[in-house]
């Protein structure tokens, strides 16, 4: 499993330094490809520093799964990261959906040491596009408070799976909106303002879910939006994501409020 995930990594780097090699010239498209083994090889080190760290001084391991997000938690001790690609809330719940999330997941996790932690980051790819996509593509049959609670109603299966098997899993909530236009050309995109409405929605309600169903949860979005619901611009890492300052707030969640020594 491992040498295909590997495998897989290396034939993607090498497409994409093809692309870069017809546009730009061979030599940008070879510095691409070495910096991204590069990157990919210290990654791999801090992980087994992380690991190694973690099982002498008898702490937790923190895996966070999911989308994007998840890679602000790069370079922090005790920390691995696990990118599932684009995965999503609402279809984590499919044995056969295009990024294989369940699957993924579910083999990450029955190989976890029963001290460690999964920090579940999953959503934000729901909000920003697929939940208004669905609203108008079905000619607003479904409201999207409809839409928000069907997503997180097929999570909520994943979660109940996740505590069925004893995992230690807290939830991640949505981080904020921002300005991103519509990047992937979808045929139905939120304006800025829609979108910011969407990501508080879900948010509070997947708030409300996980107290109701008493999953552990980490509350993003409130702490690093501003007065209108946007990404407070200081903690932007580009135009859709969080930069490390994150995880610096999740640690000391994880102390403070779960008793996790990071």
């Amino acid at each position: 499993m491992q040498w295909n995930s590997s495998l897989k990594v290396v034939k993607d780097s090498v497409a994409v330094a093809r692309v870069i090699s017809k546009h730009r010239g061979i030599r940008q498209g070879i510095r691409y490809f070495i910096s991204f083994r590069i990157r990919g090889i210290l990654r791999t080190l801090y992980d087994c520093y992380s690991i190694v760290y973690a099982r002498i001084y008898g702490k937790p391991l923190i895996h966070v799964i999911g989308d994007s997000h998840g890679k602000a938690f790069r370079g922090h001790r005790q920390f691995i990261v696990h990118h599932l690609g684009a995965a999503t809330a609402h279809n984590l719940i499919k044995s056969n959906s295009s990024t294989n999330s369940n699957k993924k997941l579910f083999n990450l996790v029955e190989r976890l040491n029963s001290r460690d932690v999964v920090l579940l980051v999953f959503g934000e790819i729901d909000c920003r596009i697929h939940i208004y996509y669905q609203y108008k593509k079905n000619n607003e049959k479904r409201t999207i408070h409809e839409l928000i609670d069907g997503t997180i109603s097929n999570y909520g299966v994943i979660l109940n799976e996740l505590r069925n098997l004893n995992i230690n899993f807290i939830v991640h909530g949505v981080p904020p909106a921002t300005q991103v236009r519509n990047e992937y050309r979808y045929p139905f995109y939120a304006s800025p303002e829609v979108h910011c409405q969407i990501n508080a929605i879900f948010n509070e309600r997947l708030k409300v879910f996980c107290k109701d169903n008493k999953y552990p949860y980490i509350d993003i979005h409130s702490r690093f939006s501003d007065d209108d619901g946007f990404m407070l611009k200081e903690y932007a890492a580009d135009e859709i994501h969080l930069n490390s300052n994150v995880a610096d707030y999740v640690k000391r969640e994880l102390n403070s409020r779960f008793g996790i020594s990071v």
